[in-house]
Order: structure tokens, then sequence, then C-alpha cells
């Protein structure tokens, strides 16, 4: 094997990785990465899940990154009717997008009718499904520094539990892969949720993004970054209050 040169920080994610329509300061990922003196690569995209993140790998793989930061649970975790059509939002088409729009008015006439009632509910993307699909990208890049981020907490009370479930399971594939630590804020999130949560109840306010951004700094390894160019990051975090 010849030598591979790794470049910088990757972010895979949803809407708190890509940022929300009319929000204009730093998202976590970007607080993260200048902290860090690292370029940027991000791939957040609003509503996208696990599945989504398996094509993003394959078009910008992990491997060419010192480090990589997943965040991914809001949408997988979202309940559905059982047998629910997806369809993926990357990589996009104009298909695709009239496909979408057709699902979206299944789901509206699938309330209405309550077939979540009639047919059960079921996960967007499974629990089993969605680990999997992490554990699949944290392996295919041995060399990599994967920061796994848990899934904020969100206002609609009642998703609170499968968010707890799924990154309980996150948990899990970071204690066991030996590239992977987690960054957890749910809780501090919640604690402060008036000020954490935007008034939609799902996506971050700037402090919440900055309690995001500090939890991944601090879960980085004291060893990282190795190269000799870099000094180790110290813990504190990088917004105080």
């Amino acid at each position: 094997m010849g030598n591979h040169t790794m470049h910088g920080c990757i972010a895979y994610g949803d809407c708190n990785t890509e940022g929300v329509k009319g929000y204009h300061e730093p998202v976590w990922a970007k607080m993260v990465a200048e902290h860090l003196g690292l370029a940027l690569t991000n791939c957040g995209h609003t509503m996208s899940t696990t599945r989504e993140l398996l094509h993003y790998a394959e078009d910008f793989p992990p491997r060419d990154y010192q480090l990589a930061l997943v965040q991914y649970g809001l949408v997988d975790s979202w309940l559905t009717f059982r047998g629910a059509p997806y369809v993926l939002y990357y990589p996009d088409s104009p298909r695709r997008k009239l496909a979408r729009k057709l699902v979206k008015k299944l789901k509206k006439w699938a309330r209405r009718f309550h077939l979540q009632e009639h047919w059960g509910a079921v996960e967007q993307v499974p629990l089993e499904e969605y680990l999997n699909n992490i554990e699949r990208v944290v392996r295919s890049a041995p060399d990599t520094l994967f920061v796994l981020v848990a899934t904020p907490p969100n206002l609609d009370e009642p998703r609170n539990p499968r968010i707890e479930c799924y990154n309980e399971g996150l948990r899990q594939v970071a204690s066991r892969e030996p590239n992977a630590v987690l960054a957890d804020t749910y809780r501090q999130l919640w604690q402060q949720k008036a000020k954490t949560l935007m008034g939609d109840g799902t996506h971050l306010t700037l402090q919440g993004h900055r309690l995001m951004a500090d939890a991944v700094v601090s879960a980085l390894p004291a060893y990282w970054p190795t190269s000799p160019d870099r000094k180790p990051q110290s813990s504190t975090p990088l917004f105080q209050g």
C-alpha cells in the first residue's frame, strides 16, 4: 500500500449539519473544523438519513479525511406507516423530486385514514439498519477518526424515547469500533431547551450548535491529532457559559 493522503474534516448529517433555511450562523461542524484548523467538507442534507449516508460515503469517501463527523437519527427514527415508500434525497434527480411529492401526498392521505393504526407504525429507517449503515461507513475507513454525534431531543416529546433508543445504539457502535467515539449532548440540550432548540422543536439555535461543537471537541481522544505539524487540542470547551 502506498501512502494515502488524508485531508481535513468531513461531516455527514441531516438538517442540523447542513443548517436550516434562515439560519446564518456557523453550524456545529463548522465550529469544530475551525477550532481544529481543518478544512471542512459538509455533506449535511435536510431530511436525510443513513441511507443517504451510504451514497455520500461513496462520493466523498471518509478514508480521504482525518476526521469524519456523523450525525443522523432525527429522520431515521421518525415513525411512518408500515410499507411506506422511501425516496432518497441524495443523489437527487427530477424523477426523485417528483416521487417525493407523490410520497408526501400519500403520507398525508395515510394520516387522514390512520394507516399507522391499521397497518402498523415503523421507523423510517429501522434501528438495526440505521446502526448497520453507520458501522459499514466507519469500518470502510479504519485510519479515519469518526465522531458519532447523538441526535438532539425534540420538543415534540413523543419522539424522544425513539431518539434515545437510537442514541444508545450509537453509543454501542462507538464502544466497539476502535476508530469511533461518541459525542452526546442530548441531556444538556434538553436541560436548556428554551435556549438550544428553535421554536419548531427540531432545529438547533446558535447556543445549541455551540453545545454540540463543544461535545465533539471534548470527545476527541487525547492522542488526536497525531500529524507532526499539529499540536493536540486541549479539552477546554470552545465556548464558556
